[in-house]
């Protein structure tokens, strides 16, 4: 088997099966389906090249070479505006019926072609055939050079679109891939007789080989996606293959021009040809990688706008897991590099600490460089945990610390191409990482005024909810008795309550001092005016409303209650956790004897403190949560008992005045816990 010929079958082979895995892989994709047809037709190129090579140079063996040629012009142009990323403003998707419209010179090409129009002779070489094309062979040019200048035109929009290094990567990958096999065989096709007319020669093995490596790389790219560089093959590879073709087609051209018109010899034309390739080479190269690397090659970045834009994105996130993980993410945009990891000293105030290296000098980034350092001022510990960073295979660390704390650093592993990172590259992170401190301190104090913000909301939404059950304080009378109240609440309320039940079948007063403070107390209070309101029998009353917080075990749900059930001339008591009631008679202030109590929802079965009292003429009832009697303590110096005995109060109003004024300057500057009273006595 000839070389040609078995570079042929190897093509063949080869794109049918990538053509078919990238179909397996995910037929419903537009561009894996589009790119199948690629390679197919790259196929039956390299079929009809078979065919030519083993049953020899026929005018219908060279139609069916040129069909698959044809067609590959039109489709590379769709493809170009759908990978690596669809681009709906693409010339060739300007309108609906724009690719149709695009596709009828393929059609006139094939027309032509198969008309016997198109090839006006041709001739068996060995190792390939020269051809001539009769009168439509600009036609035949000029829509080919069309075809790859649009496509060209879509890439070139498609990079100036990529953002990521991914997009970058895939973009390079189609260049690499596509600009081979045409810069190589198109192009030198196309052009060789522009001006001069004439055969144009036709090599077998040229267009499978460029077909193998052009259906490798683009199939790479897209059944499994890595990340393997290709700088150093796109720029060397795509400089001296357009190189190539040009000085081919430059040497194929004078020589023609010199035999022609100059009348030079075969042997002095190919030496004035190599003369003037061998002065015009190496400046035609430096042009051809300034080129390349100007459109193609690394794109370079402006650090200032980058970090301006990063800087954007940090700002916004919520909290501070999610600013280190998004810091991460846009550096891997820009660095592309195999590892990375934040080390963070404190997340959202959590007193749990990452490991904490000592001070760093400002020029010093290198794991290497700082275990050195610290080997060198004999901090053993830090020495330690950068020896372990370096263990993990990371090359750089970056604190973020400033004047105020240390927030952590930025571990950075090495590039995934091993390359190092350049001056640039390290500048920029080094100056984002000193912006770090900045936007977590920004944001900690955005989550304090949130965290405000959220309280004061809550607060008045407790209040409203506390006011629509509690009962109006001041003066009344109920069931015989005259009532005397006073609430006072703290500024996060911490749930006192005074409910007056006038249910003619449910009598009763209480006093209420939930635990905790805010939504939570409110919803303890809540529940218990539910349950004190639904349950008459007064036995059943608080063991009820202990059994339904016990639902909120979990979150503690507790409130110390005292309940009064008005008798015709007594006072039926139920204390559970507040402090005794006091009786107030003939000038005396006496704590009512009760049993053990605790406040209710504290375990299943609540202990109540029973008392029944009977009340003389003059004689008065005060019941309170623990916040008056902690306030005559911190603010008086004294105990509330002592107080009232000292004053000995003749009736509820002179009760309830004398504690009033007492209070009032600390109850108008809003004292920390919440007071609550009522004085009760006979009409």
């Amino acid at each position: 088997m000839e070389f040609s010929a078995f570079l042929g079958v190897v093509s063949a082979m080869i794109q049918m099966g990538l053509a078919i895995l990238v179909l397996v892989k995910n037929s419903d994709r537009r561009e894996n389906r589009l790119f199948s047809l690629l390679l197919l037709l790259f196929m039956f190129w390299s079929l009809a090249e078979l065919n030519l090579i083993y049953r020899g140079i026929t005018a219908t063996g060279l139609k069916l070479l040129f069909t698959p040629g044809i067609l590959l012009a039109y489709f590379f142009c769709l493809f170009t505006a759908i990978y690596p990323e669809f681009q709906p403003e693409a010339y060739i998707f300007k309108t609906r019926w724009q690719p149709w419209l695009l596709s009828l010179p393929a059609w006139l090409l094939l027309a032509l072609l198969w008309s016997n129009r198109l090839l006006s002779s041709f001739e068996a070489t060995e190792g390939g055939f020269s051809l001539s094309f009769g009168s439509f062979e600009f036609v035949l040019k000029g829509i080919v050079i069309g075809y790859l200048f649009l496509a060209l035109t879509t890439l070139s929009s498609s990079r100036k679109k990529a953002e990521t290094t991914s997009q970058i990567r895939r973009l390079r990958y189609t260049f690499t891939a596509m600009l081979l096999p045409i810069a190589a065989g198109s192009i030198t096709i196309a052009l060789s007789k522009w001006f001069t007319g004439g055969t144009t020669i036709y090599s077998f093995g040229l267009f499978p080989v460029l077909g193998i490596i052009m259906s490798i790389i683009l199939s790479y790219t897209m059944l499994k996606y890595n990340l393997m560089e290709i700088d150093l093959i796109f720029s060397i590879g795509l400089v001296y293959t357009l190189l190539t073709a040009i000085l081919a087609g430059f040497m194929e051209l004078m020589q023609e021009l010199m035999q022609s018109i100059l009348d030079f010899s075969d042997v002095w034309s190919r030496v004035i040809v190599i003369l003037i390739i061998a002065a015009i080479f190496s400046p035609l190269k430096e042009l051809l990688v300034s080129l390349v690397d100007r459109f193609f090659g690394r794109q370079s970045f402006d650090s200032a706008r980058v970090m301006q834009s990063i800087l954007a994105e940090l700002r916004k996130q919520p909290d501070e897991p999610k600013l280190f993980a998004k810091f991460v993410s846009e550096l891997q945009l820009i660095l592309d590099f195999s590892s990375a990891e934040t080390v963070a000293q404190t997340i959202d105030g959590s007193p749990e600490k990452g490991p904490d290296l000592g001070e760093i000098p400002v020029e010093v980034n290198e794991i290497d460089a700082l275990v050195n350092h610290f080997a060198e001022t004999g901090d053993q510990k830090s020495e330690q945990i950068a020896r372990a960073f370096k263990e993990r295979d990371f090359r750089h660390y970056f604190s973020f610390r400033n004047e105020t704390g240390n927030y952590g650093g930025l571990l950075l592993g090495p590039k995934n191409t091993r390359v190092p990172y350049t001056e640039t590259e390290l500048n920029l992170v080094q100056g984002l990482a000193n912006e770090i401190p900045h936007v977590v301190e920004n944001l900690q104090m955005i989550q304090r005024l949130l965290k405000q913000e959220k309280a004061s909301q809550e607060i008045g939404l407790a209040a409203e909810m506390l006011t629509a059950i509690s009962a109006p304080t001041g003066f009344c009378e109920f069931a015989g008795f005259k009532l005397a109240s006073f609430a006072s609440l703290a500024g996060e309320i911490k749930g006192d309550m005074i409910d007056i039940c006038g249910d003619p079948q449910n009598r009763f007063i209480g006093v209420y001092d939930a635990f905790h403070h805010g939504i939570k107390a409110v919803l303890t209070l809540n529940l218990l005016f539910s349950v004190f309101r639904s349950v008459s029998e007064p036995d059943c009353k608080i063991q009820t409303a202990g059994k339904v917080l016990r639902h909120f075990a979990g979150k503690q749900l507790c409130s110390a209650v005292t309940l009064l059930f008005p008798g015709d001339r007594s006072l039926h008591v139920r204390n559970c956790g507040n402090p005794a009631p006091l009786l107030i008679s003939n000038g005396k202030v006496t704590p009512l004897h009760l049993s053990e109590s605790e406040p209710v929802g504290l375990s299943e079965q609540t202990l109540v403190g029973v008392c029944d009292i009977m009340l003389e003429a003059g004689d008065l009832v005060f019941v309170s949560t623990n916040g008056l009697f902690k306030a005559f303590k911190e603010l008086r110096g004294r105990e509330l008992t002592d107080f009232l005995t000292e004053k000995a109060p003749g009736s509820v109003e002179e009760c309830r005045r004398l504690i009033v004024e007492e209070l009032e300057p600390f109850v108008r500057k809003r004292y920390s816990d919440d007071i609550t009273f009522i004085v009760a006595g006979r009409t």
